[in-house]
């Protein structure tokens, strides 16, 4: 009678005992599922804050980032309650996860590309043509909307030498494979922008890129040029040279005084588009269009037995770069 006792009781604590043990190891679990949660949430919130830091970043200098973001944000677990990344749930059976990892990674892997990932794009897609010698053809248009010169303009030789230099009309150029005559190396960032854009579709990364208006000036005694157009990519350098795409005021100083004679040189640069198409899986350009307005002035211009104190014109320039060797 005493052990049919005895054996009841122990039977109803070792009961108890096991509910009590069950009962923490739910509320343990639920505790644990509230503090995931917990910090899930504030690691949303912290990558949630950071994004819009950036976003601010971006409209607060008066550009616009669109397209697809750089990350897949696709989650594709086989496993019931294993990480979308791949890592091991926890081992309690419940399919748990490390949600505050989960969280982190996921807003790390849907963040959009910023204004310097695109222009490191951008730059780098550039710089990969000079630097592996690739083939591509360019074919450059200039068109005057108008040239104002008085009587130098009444001289034919003086109009042929403009419109030689400045490339009126279209001229085709193309760079073997092998070679890199035609692009410099480019180096824009966030300062020389006024607009920025990429997309992305069927694995081609189209980034379009409006450049701030700027100005160069040249005279005896120096030279200075703020235009962004020159960190571009365009072919440009010092001298006379007229296969440079961009002409600045010293590139027209430099010739004008080769065979006539001018004070100063004054140009401005405005309206400067880029469309540049890019692959997305190897960096490599695709093809590349650049369109721009420029006025030009010259102070006290002479040549031959005719001068005047102010020469002055103005003209858009496209240069397109395709159909590239690699």
């Amino acid at each position: 009678m005493k052990k049919t006792i005895w054996t009841s009781v122990t039977a109803i604590i070792c009961a108890v005992l096991v509910s009590l043990s069950l009962k923490d190891g739910i509320v343990k679990v639920s505790e644990a599922k509230v503090e995931a949660a917990s910090v899930a949430a504030e690691a949303a919130s912290e990558a949630a804050e950071q994004n819009a830091g950036e976003e601010e970043l971006v409209l607060g200098g008066g550009l616009s980032l669109g397209g697809e973001s750089s990350g897949t944000g696709s989650s594709d677990a086989s496993t019931p309650g294993a990480p979308a990344d791949g890592s091991a749930g926890t081992s309690d059976g419940t399919g748990t996860t490390d949600a505050a990892g989960n969280a982190a990674g996921n807003a790390t892997e849907n963040k959009a590309p910023t204004v310097d990932d695109v222009l490191a794009t951008y730059n780098n897609a550039i710089n990969k043509v000079i630097t592996e010698k690739a083939g591509y053809t360019k074919k450059r248009t200039t068109t005057l909307e108008n040239l104002n010169g008085g009587a130098l303009l009444k001289l034919s030789i003086v109009v042929d030498m403009v419109n030689d230099f400045l490339g009126v009309g279209t001229t085709d150029y193309k760079n073997e494979k092998g070679k890199a005559e035609y692009l410099s190396k480019a180096s824009l960032t966030k300062n020389d922008l006024s607009s920025i854009d990429i997309n992305t579709t069927d694995g081609v990364q189209t980034i379009t890129l409006g450049l701030k208006n700027g100005q160069s000036q040249a005279n005896a005694s120096g030279a200075s040029d703020t235009s962004p157009l020159s960190r571009s990519g365009l072919y440009v350098g010092k001298g006379d040279k007229k296969d440079f795409d961009y002409k600045n005021s010293e590139n027209i100083h430099t010739a004008i005084n080769g065979v006539a004679k001018a004070e100063s040189a004054e140009e401005k640069v405005t309206d400067t588009k880029i469309v540049a198409k890019i692959d997305a899986a190897t960096g490599k350009m695709i093809s590349l269009n650049v369109t721009w307005k420029w006025h030009v002035k010259l102070t006290k211009v002479a040549y031959s037995i005719a001068s005047v104190d102010i020469a002055e014109g103005d003209a858009t320039s496209t240069v397109v770069v395709s159909d590239f060797k690699w």
